[in-house]
This record gives structure tokens, sequence and C-alpha cells, in this order.
């Protein structure tokens, strides 16, 4: 059983999981994202699913759950990352 203070939301489909489940992005200076599994700031975590990405874009959940603004191009680029 994964304790409930050790799980993650997926900015993308909202499934709780394990940090180890989720990919972790952080919002660079540039209004883009990186993948980042750890350190400092505000993350948002999305699944390893290209199709979460989509979600989390069409929500603006990235840049609502970042705080800041996180261009379309950095959220597609994310995308192809992860394989779609």
């Amino acid at each position: 059983m994964i304790p409930a203070a050790s799980r993650r939301t997926c900015v993308g489909c909202r499934r709780r999981a394990h940090p180890d489940d989720l990919v972790r992005v952080v919002a660079t200076p540039d209004a883009g994202l990186e993948r980042r599994a750890s350190g400092g700031g505000r993350g948002a975590w999305v699944c390893p699913d290209p199709a979460c990405v989509e979600a989390a874009a069409r929500r603006d959940g990235f840049s609502r759950t970042l705080r800041r603004r996180v261009d379309r191009a950095a959220v597609a680029a994310l995308r192809v990352e992860l394989g779609g």
C-alpha cells in the first residue's frame, strides 16, 4: 500500500500515483518545460503518456499548476519526448 502523502496527481488525467510512475516537469525561464526528477521549486506531475500531456494542454494544466505561462511548443516537445 502506498501512503497517501507520497502520491502525486497527474495534471492530465487527474489519476493519483506514486512519483516513480509519473514524470515531473518544471517551468523554465523562457516559458518552456524541463523534465526534472528532483530539486526545489514548483513542479507538475504527468503520466508518461502523450494522451495525458494532451489533456493537460487542453485544460491549461501546466500553466495553472506551475503558476506561470507555458508555451504550446514546450508542451508539444514534451509530448514528442514521451513518445507521441
